[in-house]
């Protein structure tokens, strides 16, 4: 979808000489994604995904959830509650989203989770447009509740549903848009022997697939008040990933003399992942976004001690091209980025005897916006509207083991 920039006040105070300058008759546009901005696109839910070139599905915990259900069905831990926080926006400098989420084993093979994320703009640079009227607003918010359940059908097969109750407010508070939405998603791991070497262990393959409104649910209202109202299109998202791991034997002198360090795993487990995402057409569609919106990423990840995680990554998603040359284009027609980040993994149970009853990890991000305006029509509009920020996102997880 292309979305009109409004020139409010404050922006046309900033634009107004430069805009004029171009031309007068031609209009900025911004490509953005569907409605329910930021929760459906823009970032993950997860500081580690996002250091890993935005790979989710393959990822196991609540914060992966929302991408694929299943990803609360493996390991071992008997609860898990997790936050996460991002900040960060190329023309929404403002904006962040915040995330919590809880998991708990059922049984042995089943588990359940629920979680709540958020896209909040405190003071947004834009107004609201719904059915071509202007409605000018402070703030803008959008938010997600979902239920998950998960099961362990087959050794190493795991299914898992979530329905997810969305809510957007365009216009300050007020409620402009809601639907309940479901998503499907599966995990397969299976072990292997992909190279031979004795000091190499534990190599498995992990297979992901999820599908984002698995019922197809094509369309949803967009309401202002109750004379103003359009149809927006309710995205169809398929992710596909896959993931290889294994394990290597680590001799860190220091490490075997710590006193904290010394019983920790003498190991250094490595991972590889890429993940593929695609839009899909739906016959209630009314725009074309699926004709873009495609994302691929690599992420590669290395663990040292099961202690400290170091994340690599690269993705590249299409958005929609410059073909219209009434306008002027202000975002590229690819966001784009390599990724990084760190993880702290504390055995808290461990190094307190037990008195502690959790496991502690904490993943970082901070690094640069993915690439995706041109800055020197962005910049004309508003200083603030640039690639060159930061991109912060941490992440905090409470593993119980019983």
């Amino acid at each position: 979808m292309i979305n009109k920039l409004n020139f409010s006040k404050k922006i046309y105070l900033l634009s107004f000489s430069s805009f004029v300058a171009i031309n007068t008759y031609s209009q900025y546009k911004f490509v953005v994604p569907t409605q329910y901005a930021g929760v459906l696109a823009d970032v993950t839910n997860n500081a580690r995904s996002e250091a890993l070139g935005r790979n989710t599905v393959t990822l196991d915990g609540i914060r992966s959830a929302f991408d694929n259900p299943a990803s609360i069905s493996p390991g071992d831990n008997k609860y898990q509650l997790a936050i996460n926080y991002s900040k960060g926006h190329s023309y929404k400098p403002k904006s962040y989203y915040p995330f919590a989420g809880f998991k708990a084993k059922i049984t042995s093979r089943i588990s359940l989770g629920i979680s709540t994320h958020h896209w909040i703009d405190p003071k947004s640079y834009w107004d609201a447009i719904i059915a071509s009227q202007t409605f000018v607003t402070n703030k803008q918010k959008n938010h997600v509740y979902s239920f998950i359940a998960a099961a362990e059908l087959l050794k190493g097969l795991h299914f898992g549903v979530s329905g997810n109750l969305l809510r957007e407010s365009a216009i300050d508070d007020k409620i402009t848009g809601k639907d309940f939405v479901m998503n499907a998603g599966v995990i397969y791991d299976r072990p292997i022997s992909l190279i031979k070497n004795q000091k190499i262990s534990n190599q498995q393959i992990r297979l992901a697939a999820s599908l984002f409104n698995t019922l197809m649910d094509g369309q949803m209202i967009q309401r202002a008040n109750d004379s103003v109202w359009q149809y927006r299109d309710i995205p169809v998202i398929l992710r596909l990933g896959g993931a290889y791991s294994c394990t290597l034997p680590l001799n860190i002198s220091f490490a075997k003399k710590s006193k904290k360090l010394k019983d920790a795993s003498q190991t250094l487990d490595l991972s590889a992942r890429i993940q593929y995402n695609n839009w899909l057409k739906n016959k209630d569609h009314i725009y074309v976004e699926h004709e873009s919106q495609t994302m691929i990423g690599f992420g590669l990840e290395a663990v040292a001690l099961n202690l400290l995680a170091l994340r690599l990554g690269y993705f590249n998603t299409t958005a929609a091209e410059d073909n219209d040359p009434n306008l002027i284009y202000v975002t590229k027609d690819a966001i784009k980025g390599f990724t990084w980040g760190l993880g702290f993994i504390i055995p808290a149970n461990k190094w307190s005897s037990g008195k502690v009853p959790f496991e502690v990890k904490f993943d970082v991000v901070a690094k640069n916006l993915p690439d995706w305006l041109d800055e020197a029509r962005s910049t004309r509009i508003s200083k603030d509207f640039t690639d060159k920020k930061l991109f912060l996102s941490l992440g905090l997880e409470l593993n119980f083991s019983k």
